[in-house]
């Protein structure tokens, strides 16, 4: 479950603050600057629900009708619901089943709260987890918690707060172990990251659940955590905050709106050749800028590895 567009999310989950009761209850909240008919709007609208959280075709909003969709170009991993309850801008309810790899339902749940001027309290409430365990570990209740985590606090934030995911490709003339050298290596990183800003490096070691520092000669840049990392494959940064002469500062209002972002590099190998997908959300006034630097990145990355 949960893979392809969520296949980063399942072992992301940083800030892991819920844990699950006997009856396998997962429960997520976030509070955005937002308002009830944006945040119903962002969980009802198929056009816009294929933006940050699944294509669903067939969604509709009357009590008893179905829907159905599979993940990511793949097709993979059919889920099915039935809706159960609308209050507009209150609360969405529907089962959630994976009928190609349990028996089991569940029952997922949304509600928003209005706690204050233009802020609102999002709950997601996911009941009846343990009716999949005939369905093996990856559909493992805390799987979903990491997942719920992820979608809720950061995919529907950075839809709210347009943040965007930029998404670049890059093929390269060397295997997935070059190219990751290429990427990782201390000595090798600076080199290909001296497009975004000369001199840059980082600070610590690269290994899940480590936090490392993103610097500039003169001590700025960002901290970030290593969220997932396959060696070889795959890389998800989840950047925290901002640095200041070497060290890393407090959170402000401004940080707190897109802490918690990411930043992703898969890596496919096929007969010797390599393809990059990066993915980084980017807050709108640095779109211009990461559309420009990060194909030329990348492109260094490929000069780099294929010249080894």
């Amino acid at each position: 479950m949960f893979q392809t567009k969520l296949l980063f999310i399942f072992k992301l989950s940083l800030f892991h603050e819920l844990k699950l009761n006997t009856m396998d209850i997962v429960k997520v909240q976030a509070i955005f600057d937002a308002t009830k008919s944006q945040v119903w709007n962002a969980l009802t609208n198929p056009e816009i629900m294929k933006v940050w959280y699944f294509n669903i075709p067939n969604f509709n909003l009357n009590v008893g009708s179905e829907l159905s969709f599979y993940e990511g170009e793949k097709k993979e991993y059919l889920h099915q619901g039935k809706i159960l309850k609308v209050e507009e801008n209150e609360l969405l309810q529907h089962t959630w089943e994976h009928p190609e790899q349990s028996k089991g339902s569940s029952t997922l749940t949304w509600e928003i709260e209005e706690i204050g001027d233009n802020k609102v309290k999002v709950t997601l409430s996911h009941e009846g987890l343990e009716n999949f365990s005939d369905a093996g570990p990856n559909f493992a209740p805390e799987n979903y918690e990491m997942g719920w985590n992820a979608i809720v606090k950061t995919n529907l934030r950075n839809y709210l707060y347009n943040i965007k995911r930029l998404v670049f490709t890059q093929e390269i003339n060397a295997t997935a172990s070059e190219v990751w050298n290429t990427m990782w290596d201390k000595d090798s990183y600076p080199k290909w990251v001296t497009i975004f800003c000369e001199g840059s490096y980082y600070y610590g070691e690269l290994e899940m659940g480590k936090r490392i520092h993103f610097l500039t000669p003169k001590g700025d840049g960002m901290f970030s955590d290593v969220g997932y990392m396959i060696k070889d494959k795959l890389m998800i940064l989840s950047h925290i905050g901002l640095l200041s002469d070497f060290k890393e500062m407090p959170l402000d209002a401004e940080t707190e709106r897109w802490t918690g972002s990411f930043e992703i590099y898969k890596l496919e190998e096929n007969d010797g050749k390599t393809m990059i997908t990066a993915e980084a959300d980017c807050v709108d006034k640095y779109v211009s800028y990461m559309e420009e630097k990060f194909p030329l990145a990348l492109q260094e990355v490929k000069k780099l590895s294929e010249n080894k």
